[in-house]
């Protein structure tokens, strides 16, 4: 909302929600998410939350449920269809859904180069 006078205006949101937010966000571990279950209601089906229990939040009356934010579905849909593989000597890590078609191919010619060192004996 509009706080101040004719010559200086600021503008501002204010409330139970924003304080909740801004509660969550100090509660949270670096690089972490908290959500609150109404926040997690509305986006549980896009975003994947891991639950964490209740905690009492400072100037609210009851403990709220806490949800941390892992990732976007989509990108971990994109990861399980990742390719993996580790043997001695050899690992390969692909996640083409991810990749731009630039990436794509830069990765299938680092792919040919190493699949021609691999069937060519060294001599």
């Amino acid at each position: 909302g509009n706080f101040g006078s004719e010559d200086r205006m600021d503008y501002t949101i204010i409330g139970g929600a924003v304080n909740l937010a801004s509660r969550l966000e100090q509660e949270a571990p670096p690089g972490a998410i908290l959500i609150s279950y109404e926040t997690f209601a509305q986006v549980k089906d896009s975003i994947d939350c891991e639950e964490l229990g209740h905690v009492q939040i400072k100037g609210i009356a009851y403990p709220v449920a806490t949800y941390r934010v892992i990732d976007l579905k989509a990108n971990l849909a994109a990861a399980r269809r990742a390719v993996r593989t580790e043997l001695p000597h050899f690992r390969l890590e692909l996640e083409p859904e991810l990749m731009s078609l630039d990436e794509r191919g830069d990765a299938a010619t680092a792919l040919r180069d190493a699949l021609d060192r691999l069937c060519h004996k060294p001599g």
